[in-house]
């Protein structure tokens, strides 16, 4: 029986059966069961996936033949000065500082984070000038790529 199934006939009250079926095979499915993921821009291609404000806009450009670089593209529309955390597989990797209204990049290669998820959440100064993670995030799939691969991100940071 399929997450969607148990999902649908209201056995699981909980509704994590939900959950895994929306993120789980999603994200993870897709290299696991169908090879190589085809070429594309469209947020589906990779399963990328935006929660609340602070990343909404983004966007992301991924081909199979490339020079195997992951490329992080950053730009701000915050009034504030961020830290964003970046993560593969659910390891903190990198803190990328982006100056409010500024710009910034990071890489790094399709053979440290393919057949991973990539994550990333925004530090921002909140009430009384303590950081916080609220205003969202962002996840999506890094593939494997036998030729080399390239994917490139351009991230909107908001304020929210």
């Amino acid at each position: 029986m399929g997450l969607s199934t148990i999902s649908a006939s209201m056995i699981d009250p909980t509704d994590i059966a939900t959950l895994l079926s929306e993120y789980i095979q999603t994200i993870c499915g897709p290299t696991q069961f169908m090879g190589e993921i085809d070429d594309g821009t469209e947020d589906a291609t990779l399963g990328l996936n935006t929660l609340q404000r602070a990343f909404k806009g983004s966007s992301s450009s991924w081909t199979r033949v490339g020079d195997g670089a992951v490329i992080i593209n950053f730009t701000s529309t915050d009034t504030k000065d961020v830290s964003v955390n970046i993560m593969s597989g659910g390891d903190k990797i990198e803190e990328v500082d982006v100056k409010a209204g500024g710009t910034a990049q990071w890489t790094s290669n399709i053979t440290t984070l393919g057949g991973k998820t990539l994550y990333l959440d925004r530090w921002r100064p909140g009430f009384l000038g303590f950081p916080g993670t609220g205003g969202g995030s962002l996840v999506l799939w890094v593939p494997r790529a036998s030729r080399g691969g390239h994917l490139e991100l351009d991230v909107t940071i908001n304020v929210s």
